[in-house]
Protein backbone atom coordinates (compact mmCIF):
# COMPACT_ATOMS: atom_id res chain seq x y z
CA UNK A 1 0.00 0.00 0.00
CA UNK A 2 1.72 3.34 -0.97
CA UNK A 3 0.42 6.16 1.37
CA UNK A 4 3.78 8.22 1.41
CA UNK A 5 2.79 11.94 2.91
CA UNK A 6 -0.49 10.91 2.28
CA UNK A 7 -0.71 9.90 -1.14
CA UNK A 8 -3.60 7.45 -3.00
CA UNK A 9 -2.20 4.92 -3.91
CA UNK A 10 -13.02 21.01 -21.51
CA UNK A 11 -13.00 22.06 -24.78
CA UNK A 12 -15.80 22.24 -27.00
CA UNK A 13 -16.00 22.75 -30.39
CA UNK A 14 -19.33 23.36 -30.93
CA UNK A 15 -21.21 25.57 -28.57
CA UNK A 16 -25.11 25.29 -30.62
CA UNK A 17 -26.61 22.20 -28.66
CA UNK A 18 -30.01 22.26 -30.46
CA UNK A 19 -31.73 18.67 -30.72
CA UNK A 20 -31.72 16.52 -27.54
CA UNK A 21 -29.72 13.16 -27.73
CA UNK A 22 -32.29 10.38 -27.03
CA UNK A 23 -31.20 8.88 -23.68
CA UNK A 24 -32.97 5.26 -23.61
CA UNK A 25 -31.49 4.29 -20.20
CA UNK A 26 -30.89 5.27 -16.72
CA UNK A 27 -28.29 6.78 -14.70
CA UNK A 28 -26.81 4.90 -12.17
CA UNK A 29 -23.91 5.24 -9.96
CA UNK A 30 -21.18 3.55 -7.43
CA UNK A 31 -19.20 6.28 -5.38
CA UNK A 32 -16.82 4.79 -2.91
CA UNK A 33 -14.76 7.18 -0.88
CA UNK A 34 -12.25 5.51 2.18
CA UNK A 35 -10.25 7.93 4.46
CA UNK A 36 -10.17 5.05 7.38
CA UNK A 37 -8.78 1.96 6.86
CA UNK A 38 -8.79 0.33 10.46
CA UNK A 39 -6.32 -2.36 9.98
CA UNK A 40 -3.38 0.23 8.61
CA UNK A 41 -0.84 2.23 10.44
CA UNK A 42 -2.42 5.60 11.08
CA UNK A 43 0.57 6.96 8.45
CA UNK A 44 -2.12 5.48 5.54
CA UNK A 45 -5.19 6.77 6.88
CA UNK A 46 -6.29 9.46 4.25
CA UNK A 47 -8.27 12.99 4.65
CA UNK A 48 -9.54 14.12 1.19
CA UNK A 49 -10.90 10.56 -0.81
CA UNK A 50 -14.23 10.57 1.02
CA UNK A 51 -15.29 14.29 0.42
CA UNK A 52 -14.31 14.13 -3.03
CA UNK A 53 -16.33 11.30 -3.28
CA UNK A 54 -19.25 12.61 -1.58
CA UNK A 55 -18.90 15.99 -3.66
CA UNK A 56 -19.19 14.50 -6.95
CA UNK A 57 -22.46 12.18 -5.66
CA UNK A 58 -23.83 15.63 -4.98
CA UNK A 59 -22.64 17.45 -8.50
CA UNK A 60 -23.99 14.42 -10.38
CA UNK A 61 -27.58 14.50 -8.70
CA UNK A 62 -27.85 17.98 -8.53
CA UNK A 63 -26.67 18.88 -12.12
CA UNK A 64 -26.70 15.77 -14.41
CA UNK A 65 -29.90 13.88 -13.58
CA UNK A 66 -28.55 11.14 -11.23
CA UNK A 67 -31.30 9.91 -8.48
CA UNK A 68 -30.50 9.07 -5.28
CA UNK A 69 -32.38 5.81 -5.64
CA UNK A 70 -29.94 4.41 -8.66
CA UNK A 71 -27.25 5.94 -6.60
CA UNK A 72 -25.00 3.27 -4.41
CA UNK A 73 -22.66 4.77 -1.85
CA UNK A 74 -20.13 3.32 0.05
CA UNK A 75 -17.40 5.06 2.71
CA UNK A 76 -14.91 4.34 4.97
CA UNK A 77 -16.00 1.28 6.83
CA UNK A 78 -18.73 0.52 4.64
CA UNK A 79 -16.44 0.24 1.38
CA UNK A 80 -15.16 -3.87 2.56
CA UNK A 81 -14.07 -5.67 -0.25
CA UNK A 82 -17.21 -7.74 -0.05
CA UNK A 83 -19.32 -5.11 -0.33
CA UNK A 84 -17.92 -3.40 -2.99
CA UNK A 85 -18.02 -6.47 -4.91
CA UNK A 86 -21.55 -7.40 -4.10
CA UNK A 87 -22.80 -3.85 -5.33
CA UNK A 88 -20.76 -4.45 -8.34
CA UNK A 89 -22.54 -8.11 -8.80
CA UNK A 90 -25.96 -6.51 -8.22
CA UNK A 91 -25.03 -3.53 -10.68
CA UNK A 92 -24.14 -6.47 -12.93
CA UNK A 93 -27.72 -8.30 -12.45
CA UNK A 94 -30.10 -5.01 -12.55
CA UNK A 95 -28.69 -2.23 -15.14
CA UNK A 96 -30.02 -3.29 -18.69
CA UNK A 97 -27.78 -2.94 -21.79
CA UNK A 98 -29.53 0.89 -22.35
CA UNK A 99 -28.53 2.16 -19.18
CA UNK A 100 -25.62 3.93 -18.01
CA UNK A 101 -23.21 3.80 -14.78
CA UNK A 102 -20.49 5.73 -13.41
CA UNK A 103 -18.18 3.98 -11.29
CA UNK A 104 -16.08 6.90 -8.98
CA UNK A 105 -13.19 5.92 -6.99
CA UNK A 106 -11.21 7.23 -4.14
CA UNK A 107 -8.85 5.66 -2.08
CA UNK A 108 -5.77 3.76 -1.76
CA UNK A 109 -4.23 1.84 -4.83
CA UNK A 110 -1.89 -1.23 -4.85
CA UNK A 111 0.43 -1.41 -8.24
CA UNK A 112 3.28 -5.07 -7.65
CA UNK A 113 6.26 -4.22 -10.02
CA UNK A 114 6.49 -7.79 -10.32
CA UNK A 115 3.40 -9.30 -11.43
CA UNK A 116 2.51 -5.89 -13.19
CA UNK A 117 -0.77 -6.30 -11.09
CA UNK A 118 -2.60 -3.53 -9.58
CA UNK A 119 -6.00 -2.56 -7.74
CA UNK A 120 -8.02 -0.99 -5.19
CA UNK A 121 -7.72 -1.08 -1.17
CA UNK A 122 -10.85 -1.55 0.29
CA UNK A 123 -11.66 -0.15 4.43
CA UNK A 124 -10.97 -3.84 5.32
CA UNK A 125 -7.44 -4.31 3.85
CA UNK A 126 -4.73 -5.93 5.70
CA UNK A 127 -0.95 -4.61 5.02
CA UNK A 128 1.01 -6.05 2.15
CA UNK A 129 -2.12 -9.36 2.06
CA UNK A 130 -3.29 -8.69 -1.49
CA UNK A 131 -5.85 -11.15 -0.79
CA UNK A 132 -7.64 -8.46 0.42
CA UNK A 133 -7.12 -5.99 -1.90
CA UNK A 134 -9.63 -6.06 -5.12
CA UNK A 135 -7.14 -6.63 -8.11
CA UNK A 136 -7.74 -5.02 -11.67
CA UNK A 137 -8.43 -8.24 -12.77
CA UNK A 138 -11.46 -8.77 -10.54
CA UNK A 139 -12.51 -5.08 -11.51
CA UNK A 140 -12.94 -6.07 -15.17
CA UNK A 141 -14.14 -8.98 -14.60
CA UNK A 142 -17.35 -7.24 -13.54
CA UNK A 143 -17.54 -4.55 -15.23
CA UNK A 144 -17.49 -6.89 -18.28
CA UNK A 145 -20.48 -8.43 -16.73
CA UNK A 146 -22.43 -5.36 -16.38
CA UNK A 147 -25.09 -4.73 -19.53
CA UNK A 148 -24.88 -1.14 -19.47
CA UNK A 149 -24.26 1.08 -22.65
CA UNK A 150 -21.81 2.89 -20.98
CA UNK A 151 -19.42 2.72 -18.23
CA UNK A 152 -17.36 5.44 -17.08
CA UNK A 153 -14.97 4.64 -14.18
CA UNK A 154 -13.01 7.52 -12.06
CA UNK A 155 -9.94 6.30 -10.31
CA UNK A 156 -8.50 8.58 -7.84
CA UNK A 157 -5.88 6.33 -6.18
CA UNK A 158 -2.09 5.24 -6.77
CA UNK A 159 -1.45 3.52 -9.62
CA UNK A 160 -4.42 3.32 -10.87
CA UNK A 161 -3.22 3.64 -14.56
CA UNK A 162 -3.02 -0.44 -14.85
CA UNK A 163 -6.47 -0.29 -15.81
CA UNK A 164 -5.91 1.25 -18.75
CA UNK A 165 -6.15 0.37 -22.84
CA UNK A 166 -4.76 2.33 -25.33
CA UNK A 167 -5.93 5.73 -25.65
CA UNK A 168 -7.22 6.68 -28.87
CA UNK A 169 -8.44 9.93 -30.59
CA UNK A 170 -11.70 11.32 -31.01
CA UNK A 171 -12.08 13.96 -33.49
CA UNK A 172 -13.77 17.30 -32.89
CA UNK A 173 -16.65 17.32 -30.20
CA UNK A 174 -20.02 18.74 -31.87
CA UNK A 175 -23.52 17.60 -30.79
CA UNK A 176 -23.51 15.81 -34.31
CA UNK A 177 -20.43 13.92 -32.97
CA UNK A 178 -21.85 12.91 -29.47
CA UNK A 179 -24.85 12.12 -30.77
CA UNK A 180 -22.91 9.06 -32.82
CA UNK A 181 -20.60 8.07 -29.60
CA UNK A 182 -23.56 7.74 -27.24
CA UNK A 183 -24.91 5.11 -29.60
CA UNK A 184 -22.04 2.96 -29.15
CA UNK A 185 -20.83 1.24 -26.08
CA UNK A 186 -18.06 2.60 -24.15
CA UNK A 187 -16.04 1.57 -21.12
CA UNK A 188 -13.87 4.30 -19.97
CA UNK A 189 -11.55 5.06 -16.87
CA UNK A 190 -10.57 8.49 -16.35
CA UNK A 191 -7.23 8.22 -13.56
CA UNK A 192 -5.30 10.77 -11.26
CA UNK A 193 -2.26 10.06 -12.33
CA UNK A 194 0.18 7.04 -13.89
CA UNK A 195 1.80 4.60 -12.19
CA UNK A 196 2.92 6.03 -9.18
CA UNK A 197 1.46 7.44 -6.30
CA UNK A 198 -0.46 10.45 -5.93
CA UNK A 199 -0.84 13.19 -3.37
CA UNK A 200 -4.21 12.77 -1.22
CA UNK A 201 -4.99 16.61 -0.18
CA UNK A 202 -3.99 19.05 -2.52
CA UNK A 203 -7.12 22.21 -2.72
CA UNK A 204 -9.83 23.25 -0.76
CA UNK A 205 -9.81 19.43 1.12
CA UNK A 206 -9.70 18.23 -1.91
CA UNK A 207 -7.33 15.95 -4.10
CA UNK A 208 -5.83 18.57 -6.65
CA UNK A 209 -7.80 15.86 -9.35
CA UNK A 210 -10.85 15.58 -7.81
CA UNK A 211 -11.25 19.79 -7.13
CA UNK A 212 -10.55 20.02 -11.13
CA UNK A 213 -12.54 17.30 -11.81
CA UNK A 214 -15.53 18.93 -9.80
CA UNK A 215 -14.86 21.96 -11.54
CA UNK A 216 -15.08 20.47 -14.94
CA UNK A 217 -18.35 19.74 -14.02
CA UNK A 218 -19.91 22.46 -12.35
CA UNK A 219 -18.36 24.88 -14.75
CA UNK A 220 -19.87 22.95 -17.90
CA UNK A 221 -22.97 25.39 -19.43
CA UNK A 222 -23.14 22.91 -22.53
CA UNK A 223 -26.28 20.23 -22.70
CA UNK A 224 -23.94 17.18 -23.11
CA UNK A 225 -20.32 16.49 -21.82
CA UNK A 226 -18.28 13.73 -22.50
CA UNK A 227 -14.94 12.19 -20.83
CA UNK A 228 -13.15 12.93 -23.99
CA UNK A 229 -14.45 16.99 -23.33
CA UNK A 230 -12.89 16.29 -19.62
CA UNK A 231 -9.92 15.20 -20.02
CA UNK A 232 -7.60 18.04 -21.77
CA UNK A 233 -8.50 21.18 -19.57
CA UNK A 234 -7.79 18.68 -16.30
CA UNK A 235 -4.56 17.00 -17.52
CA UNK A 236 -3.17 20.90 -17.77
CA UNK A 237 -4.49 22.17 -14.47
CA UNK A 238 -3.58 18.93 -12.26
CA UNK A 239 -0.10 18.56 -13.92
CA UNK A 240 0.63 22.71 -13.34
CA UNK A 241 -0.41 21.96 -9.50
CA UNK A 242 0.84 18.84 -8.52
CA UNK A 243 3.43 15.76 -9.65
CA UNK A 244 0.67 14.11 -12.08
CA UNK A 245 -1.18 13.64 -14.89
CA UNK A 246 -4.40 12.56 -15.39
CA UNK A 247 -5.26 10.55 -18.15
CA UNK A 248 -8.65 9.31 -20.03
CA UNK A 249 -8.61 5.77 -22.36
CA UNK A 250 -10.86 2.86 -22.48
CA UNK A 251 -10.57 -0.29 -20.42
CA UNK A 252 -9.31 -2.83 -21.95
CA UNK A 253 -10.50 -6.12 -22.89
CA UNK A 254 -14.38 -5.53 -21.27
CA UNK A 255 -15.91 -4.96 -24.67
CA UNK A 256 -15.69 -1.13 -25.57
CA UNK A 257 -17.29 -0.22 -28.97
CA UNK A 258 -15.71 3.51 -29.78
CA UNK A 259 -18.69 4.83 -27.32
CA UNK A 260 -18.63 7.64 -24.97
CA UNK A 261 -20.62 8.01 -21.27
CA UNK A 262 -22.61 11.45 -22.19
CA UNK A 263 -23.49 13.72 -18.74
CA UNK A 264 -26.57 15.21 -20.14
CA UNK A 265 -27.29 18.90 -18.56
CA UNK A 266 -30.44 18.67 -16.71
CA UNK A 267 -30.51 22.80 -16.43
CA UNK A 268 -31.92 22.16 -20.37
CA UNK A 269 -34.30 19.64 -19.73
CA UNK A 270 -37.39 20.44 -21.83
CA UNK A 271 -40.86 20.17 -19.87
CA UNK A 272 -43.03 17.63 -21.54
CA UNK A 273 -46.56 18.76 -22.92
CA UNK A 274 -49.68 17.70 -21.25
CA UNK A 275 -51.54 14.66 -21.98
CA UNK A 276 -54.53 16.65 -22.67
CA UNK A 277 -53.61 18.93 -24.95
CA UNK A 278 -56.85 18.12 -27.48
CA UNK A 279 -56.75 21.59 -29.80
CA UNK A 280 -53.76 23.00 -31.98
CA UNK A 281 -54.84 26.51 -29.66
CA UNK A 282 -53.99 24.57 -26.71
CA UNK A 283 -50.47 23.67 -28.32
CA UNK A 284 -49.87 26.81 -29.25
CA UNK A 285 -50.34 28.43 -25.34
CA UNK A 286 -48.58 25.58 -24.38
CA UNK A 287 -45.42 26.29 -26.27
CA UNK A 288 -45.96 30.00 -25.71
CA UNK A 289 -46.04 29.02 -22.45
CA UNK A 290 -42.62 26.95 -22.21
CA UNK A 291 -41.17 29.74 -24.72
CA UNK A 292 -41.55 32.01 -21.70
CA UNK A 293 -40.16 29.98 -19.23
CA UNK A 294 -37.30 29.41 -21.01
CA UNK A 295 -36.85 33.12 -21.64
CA UNK A 296 -37.51 33.80 -17.53
CA UNK A 297 -34.78 30.82 -16.97
CA UNK A 298 -32.39 32.69 -19.24
CA UNK A 299 -33.48 35.72 -17.73
CA UNK A 300 -32.93 34.29 -14.20
CA UNK A 301 -29.54 32.83 -15.17
CA UNK A 302 -28.62 36.60 -16.20
CA UNK A 303 -29.37 38.17 -13.19
CA UNK A 304 -27.15 35.55 -11.19
CA UNK A 305 -24.43 36.36 -13.80
CA UNK A 306 -24.90 39.93 -12.74
CA UNK A 307 -25.26 39.41 -8.89
CA UNK A 308 -22.29 37.30 -9.23
CA UNK A 309 -20.24 39.68 -11.00
CA UNK A 310 -21.51 42.12 -8.32
CA UNK A 311 -21.16 39.93 -5.66
CA UNK A 312 -17.21 39.89 -6.59
CA UNK A 313 -16.88 43.71 -7.35
CA UNK A 314 -17.99 44.48 -3.76
CA UNK A 315 -16.24 41.62 -1.82
CA UNK A 316 -12.93 43.50 -4.05
CA UNK A 317 -13.92 46.70 -2.76
CA UNK A 318 -14.40 45.97 0.74
CA UNK A 319 -10.88 43.75 0.64
CA UNK A 320 -9.43 46.84 -0.57
CA UNK A 321 -10.95 48.72 2.06
CA UNK A 322 -9.99 46.17 4.02
CA UNK A 323 -6.23 46.47 3.47
CA UNK A 324 -6.50 50.53 3.72
CA UNK A 325 -8.01 50.77 7.18
CA UNK A 326 -5.38 47.18 7.75
CA UNK A 327 -2.32 49.95 6.74
CA UNK A 328 -3.95 52.92 8.26
CA UNK A 329 -3.91 51.19 11.55
CA UNK A 330 -0.11 50.07 11.24
CA UNK A 331 0.85 53.33 10.44
CA UNK A 332 -1.02 54.50 13.30
CA UNK A 333 0.79 52.29 15.51
CA UNK A 334 4.09 52.71 14.09
CA UNK A 335 3.75 56.30 14.82
CA UNK A 336 2.68 55.49 18.42
CA UNK A 337 5.78 53.34 18.74
CA UNK A 338 7.97 55.66 17.30
CA UNK A 339 6.56 58.66 19.57
CA UNK A 340 7.20 56.17 23.32
CA UNK A 341 10.40 55.20 21.48
CA UNK A 342 11.52 59.02 21.43
CA UNK A 343 9.99 59.70 24.54
CA UNK A 344 11.72 56.43 26.12
CA UNK A 345 15.15 57.77 24.41
CA UNK A 346 14.53 61.33 25.71
CA UNK A 347 14.39 60.05 29.15
CA UNK A 348 16.91 58.07 29.37
CA UNK A 349 19.09 61.04 27.99
CA UNK A 350 17.97 62.77 31.08
CA UNK A 351 18.34 60.33 33.25
CA UNK A 352 22.09 59.64 31.67
CA UNK A 353 22.51 63.12 32.47
CA UNK A 354 21.40 63.51 36.13
CA UNK A 355 23.68 60.77 36.85
CA UNK A 356 26.86 62.46 35.26
CA UNK A 357 25.91 65.67 37.33
CA UNK A 358 25.08 64.17 40.56
CA UNK A 359 28.54 61.98 39.59
CA UNK A 360 30.36 65.29 38.85
CA UNK A 361 29.05 66.71 42.28
CA UNK A 362 30.08 64.02 44.73
CA UNK A 363 33.57 63.78 43.40
CA UNK A 364 33.55 67.83 44.10
CA UNK A 365 32.14 67.61 47.70
CA UNK A 366 34.95 65.22 47.97
CA UNK A 367 37.35 66.99 46.64
CA UNK A 368 36.53 69.11 48.97
CA UNK A 369 36.20 68.01 52.08
CA UNK A 370 39.53 66.58 51.80
CA UNK A 371 40.76 70.05 51.36
CA UNK A 372 39.75 70.51 54.83
CA UNK A 373 41.05 67.17 56.41
CA UNK A 374 44.66 68.15 55.61
CA UNK A 375 46.94 69.42 58.47
CA UNK A 376 48.20 72.84 58.40
CA UNK A 377 51.85 73.17 58.70
CA UNK A 378 53.41 75.65 60.84
CA UNK A 379 57.16 75.66 60.67
CA UNK A 380 59.32 74.86 64.04
CA UNK A 381 60.51 78.22 65.62
CA UNK A 382 64.29 78.71 66.60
Amino acid sequence: VYAAESQRGITIQEKEQSSDIAIEGDYWALIVGINEYPKLPADKQLEAARPDAQAVAEILQKKYGFTKERMIELYDKQATRSSIIKQLRTLAKTLANKDNLLIYYAGHGEYDKETLLGGWIPSDAELEDVSTYISNADVQSYLRAIKARHIYTIADSCFSESLMGKTRAIGPVNESAIKELYKERSRWILTSGGLYPVPDKGKENHSTFAYYFLKALEKNEDKYLTPQQIIPELQRLVSNESQQTPKSSPITGIGDEGGQFVFKNTAYAKIAPPADLKTKEDEVKFKEGQKRLEEERASAKEDLRKYKEELQRQMKEEALKGEQELKAREKKMEEVRAAKELEQNRRMEDDRRRLEQEKRDLERRKKEEKKKEEPIFIPPSF
